[in-house]
């Protein structure tokens, strides 16, 4: 009957292991998923970014297109005067435009890149902590723990060896007075002198 609470004790430590254990495996491999997604984000806002910046670049390409066009119909210089300049405008917010579009594309991706990093930490620590988990051990630490703190058979604490009545030193009375004789006489009456 004296080992049942230990018993009892190791089963409830190796659960409660067991379940950190399984719990940081889950979150771990929930962390690892997020990393992958962030991921996947990271290579979709760089992908929609170059899409963008050929898309203004084709926007502008086209309006400078139809610029000279009609300005060519019209029997103007585009090579000098508000001609060129028109054109030189064009070509320069376009190259302003596509520039924006790509930093806008790289911020995005850089973020979602640092949230793959964060969840990557977070995976390893997740892993950390239910590697470092030993339901075992926990189970038998506990055990031991109960039996000895609890009054186990052996009689190491509780009815054991130092309150079982009498202990070695406290079982005797007395020495007997012939043992030890006094110097003067009064502690014993051998004829030994002072150790009689």
């Amino acid at each position: 009957m004296a080992l049942i609470p230990v018993a009892m004790a190791a089963f409830s430590a190796y659960q409660q292991s067991q379940s950190a254990k399984q719990q940081g495996q889950y979150q771990a491999k929930v962390a690892q998923n997020n990393a992958q997604v962030a991921e996947w984000q990271v290579a979709d806002a760089k992908e929609r970014g170059d899409v963008a910046v050929a898309n203004v670049r084709r926007k502008y390409a086209a309006l400078e297109g139809t610029q000279t066009a009609s300005l060519a119909a019209r029997g103007i210089d585009i090579s000098e005067g508000s001609a060129n300049a028109l054109l030189t405008d064009t070509s320069f917010f376009s190259d302003v435009d596509q520039r924006t579009t790509r930093a806008n594309a790289a911020r995005e991706a850089w973020g979602y890149q640092t949230q793959a990093n964060n969840f990557a930490a977070n995976a390893n620590a997740y892993q950390a902590g239910a590697d470092a988990q030993n339901p075992l051990m926990s189970g038998a630490l506990a055990g031991t723990a109960a039996y000895f703190g609890g009054g186990g058979s052996t009689g190491m604490s509780g009815s054991g060896f130092a309150s079982s009545g009498n202990s070695l030193l406290s079982s005797s009375t007395s020495v007997s007075p012939k043992w030890y004789g006094g110097v003067n006489g009064s502690a014993g009456g051998g004829s030994m002198g002072a150790y009689g």
